[in-house]
């Protein structure tokens, strides 16, 4: 056992005819949870031969069946996920350098699942859901396309875990592949400072707190969305909207704060380190500003974010830090075996580089 979730579980298992070890996808026998794996087959079917040469960091369905009534789903062994290896750092975050090597990834994911040929949204990007591909390397993927849909067919409105929940999504506006770049966003800072950019308690809570840091979102926005005036209320001299409940502190803050821009980095511990230099910091917080913009319509495409200045001339190849011990070539999940290289990768130890 590997894994567990409201949807089943997920199992490692070998697999004797390829020779190798998978993960299996056990799905509840019952009637949501198998239309949601028939989604998931069907998207994973058309993504991975859109992707024929398995570059576009997206999990490999290898095989499914049924088995005593479950829905079995078969993938490619992978590794950790980026909230292990946030655990694995105590909650401090890891390097600028390792930030730009997964993003550049996940935005090569996006860029893919944005072209006109495929259309997907993810809808459920979060840390547990990106995947290294090997403990002891940056190469990563993603994983979980249960809750997927293609743009244009956009069933549900609760979608999206709450902290990175869009604000289309919380407002319930229309929503299009760009509540993924929201979600980015929010990753992406919380895998430098340890914890989630917005950690709203429930919803209402969730947009207040996306409220102290970015003001209210714009007045079409509220207008539009089907739970806008739930939340928000016109101010007495008609000058746009508030909070129509807020909380008796405002806790105001700023993107420089949060990222410690000027001040050595979250809570200044990444003063004076090589590579986190108060340029370095304006750039991530120029792009982090662009992918949390309120109206999907402005917010940073993906094609967009991948050649941004953060990025600078990086390449997202794998980066091995150390010879893999037969232990941990399977990427065993939460082995020992495989942790020093975990260890290794929270330390910034070669992969910082």
């Amino acid at each position: 056992m590997i894994g567990k979730g409201s949807f089943g579980q997920v199992v490692k298992a070998y697999d004797n005819h390829r020779g190798e070890s998978v993960a299996i996808k056990i799905i509840k026998s019952k009637k949501p949870f198998l239309q949601q794996a028939k989604t998931e087959i069907e998207l994973l079917q058309f993504l991975n031969q859109k992707d024929p040469t398995d570059t576009a960091c997206i999990v490999r369905l290898q095989e499914h069946f049924m088995f005593r009534g479950h829905q079995c789903l078969v993938f490619e062994m992978l590794s950790y996920n980026l909230y292990d290896l946030l655990r694995h750092t105590t909650f401090k975050g890891v390097s600028l350098n390792l930030i730009r090597k997964f993003g550049k990834q996940i935005l090569k994911a996006l860029c893919f699942l944005a072209l006109r040929d495929v259309s997907v949204i993810h809808c459920d990007l979060k840390p547990e859901n990106i995947l290294l591909r090997h403990p002891k390397r940056s190469a990563i993927k993603l994983i979980d396309f249960g809750s997927s849909c293609r743009d244009g067919q956009t069933v549900y409105s609760y979608i999206q875990s709450r902290f990175y929940r869009s604000p289309e999504v919380l407002l319930g506006c229309p929503y299009s592949t760009a509540i993924d770049m929201w979600s980015l966003g929010c990753i992406l800072v919380e895998m430098h400072t340890g914890e989630p950019i917005f950690s709203g308690q429930d919803e209402t809570d969730q947009i207040v707190k996306i409220y102290e840091l970015l003001g209210p979102p714009p007045t079409h926005m509220i207008q539009q969305g089907t739970k806008g005036l739930k939340h928000f209320r016109r101010q007495e001299q008609g000058l746009g909207y508030t909070l129509r409940d807020p909380p008796r502190s405002l806790k105001v803050r700023s993107i420089n704060d949060v990222l410690g821009v000027e001040t050595g980095g979250p809570d200044g511990r990444r003063l004076n380190e090589p590579g986190h230099s108060v340029t370095d910091y304006l750039k991530l917080k120029d792009l982090i500003m662009k992918m949390l913009a309120y109206d999907p319509a402005e917010r940073i495409t993906p094609f967009q974010a991948i050649s941004h200045s953060f990025f600078g001339q990086t390449e997202c190849a794998e980066v091995q830090t150390e010879a893999p011990s037969s232990a941990s070539a399977t990427g065993d999940a939460g082995t020992g075996a495989s942790s020093g290289g975990l260890a290794a990768m929270a330390a910034g130890g070669g992969l910082g580089r």
